[in-house]
């Protein structure tokens, strides 16, 4: 089961998916408490893994699809990395404190940042001693897996 809030238009949407027939086209949906059971355009009758979205039109997109509960997170501005080793987020979370700043000398396992994750307080440190030459969070900001986070040379 999976549940989505949908903006359309100005009109609040509450949708959950209860059930994917994987052997049919058919799918149970709830919308704001009313259920259906609806036919997934272009699906074919064997075993599908998942229904597939197709782009909307450019002329579509005067309705804008958001979470309805969805703050906007602080994010700096994307900037290209120096050269100098990345340190890279390990999984998608929160910052909750960047422990450095730029300039300053660090060691090979002092803690660079913590991270909410999975309700879990995550520490971040230094794989390598090294300045800290750009810092590319701040706190409170929403990181994914993968994202830079502070260059180290």
């Amino acid at each position: 089961m999976k549940n989505y809030s949908f903006k359309i238009n100005g009109q609040n949407y509450d949708v959950q998916i209860d059930e994917v027939n994987e052997a049919s086209t058919m799918a149970h949906v709830t919308v704001n408490g009313t259920a259906y059971e609806v036919e997934i355009a272009g699906a074919k009758g064997s075993v599908v893994s998942r229904p597939q979205v197709a782009p909307a039109p450019k002329e579509a997109n005067s309705a804008i699809i958001t979470p309805s509960t969805a703050a906007p997170s602080p994010r700096l501005s994307a900037v290209a990395p120096s050269t100098g080793y990345a340190v890279k987020c390990p999984l998608p979370g929160t910052v909750l404190a960047v422990k450095v700043n730029v300039g300053d000398k660090v060691t090979m396992g002092q803690t660079l940042v913590v991270l909410e994750a999975m309700k879990m307080e995550n520490n971040i440190d230094a794989d390598r001693a090294g300045v800290v030459k750009q810092v590319f969070v701040q706190q409170g900001a929403t990181v994914m897996e993968g994202d830079d986070l502070i260059i180290i040379e």
